[in-house]
């Protein structure tokens, strides 16, 4: 998702287009529109070309590691400043925790088995001039026993202060996903099957809610089929990834690619994650 942050001063404006990673994962959760890779050039870190739009960048935004329980982690997080703006971000760590099906984040310390109390960060800090980049490596260290399964590492980033000129600062937070798997324990199970009915300027939509049962975070790769009453399959489509922790429950759904004639209907779906598939079925009619 994209926000956008206004700045006035005078008869000067500014438009500031904040690139936000998403963190549901959902499908790559985090899958987002990100700005041309930038270009390096020389030693000062200026970068030679960029988008057109101003956007801040961090990069990577989603990264799944398989360690054991008890050892250490360390990685680099890049962050381009595709901006008119000095940014100042500082970097916070914060645990992925999953309350009644929902993923909500935490500070760190606040959770029991925390991974983010951990964090080292260095730089803490990061000053980065406009169309250029800067970076910090994290390093996290798992819990012998533990089942917190993932971290959100922010850059928290503000401009510069109120100043007797009438500028205002403004402040951009960007994540990046981190997630662990230690067992090698997965699982998945179906809940909710729906559908809406396609219009005659949209088509039908199947949906099946799943639930991870496991101890592992997991990305399933779905597919469904829909077969008529003779057992034809009259369509077929797939289901956007979207990434599950521990506990989660998320509604995965699929458009179907076109139109279906009057009559009784059976769906059927299947998704594999961590070398295992699971099935969900279902039944419609159409007027």
């Amino acid at each position: 998702s994209t926000m956008k942050h206004k700045l006035s001063s005078g008869s000067k404006t500014i438009i500031l287009m904040a690139q936000i990673l998403a963190l549901s994962v959902a499908s790559g959760n985090a899958q987002t529109a990100q700005a041309p890779p930038p270009t390096v050039s020389g030693k000062d870190g200026k970068m030679a070309d960029g988008p057109a739009s101003p956007t801040l960048t961090l990069a990577p935004a989603v990264v799944m590691v398989k360690i054991p329980a008890g050892q250490s982690w360390t990685r680099t997080f890049q962050m381009s400043n595709f901006t008119p703006a000095n940014f100042r971000f500082e970097i916070e760590v914060q645990d992925v925790v999953v309350k009644d099906g929902k993923r909500t984040y935490a500070p760190a310390g606040e959770t029991e088995g925390g991974i983010a109390i951990s964090a080292v960060a260095s730089p803490r800090e990061v000053q980065i001039a406009p169309q250029s980049i800067g970076a910090a490596t994290v390093t996290l260290t798992l819990p012998a026993q533990t089942s917190q399964r993932g971290v959100v590492i922010y850059f928290r980033g503000k401009t510069g202060t109120p100043g007797e000129d009438g500028t205002v600062g403004i402040g951009a937070s960007l994540g990046a996903l981190v997630t662990f798997e230690l067992s090698g324990d997965y699982g998945i199970m179906a809940g909710d099957f729906s559908v809406t009915s396609q219009t005659e300027t949209s088509n039908l939509t199947v949906s099946h809610e799943l639930v991870n049962s496991g101890r592992e975070p997991v990305l399933p790769k779905g597919a469904t089929a829909i077969l008529d009453d003779a057992g034809r399959r009259v369509g077929k489509a797939l289901f956007p990834q979207r990434r599950l922790m521990p506990g989660e429950k998320l509604t995965f759904t699929a458009e179907n690619p076109s139109q279906l004639a009057p009559g009784h209907y059976r769906v059927i779906s299947s998704f594999e994650y961590g070398g295992k598939v699971v099935t969900a079925n279902g039944e419609f009619s159409v007027q």
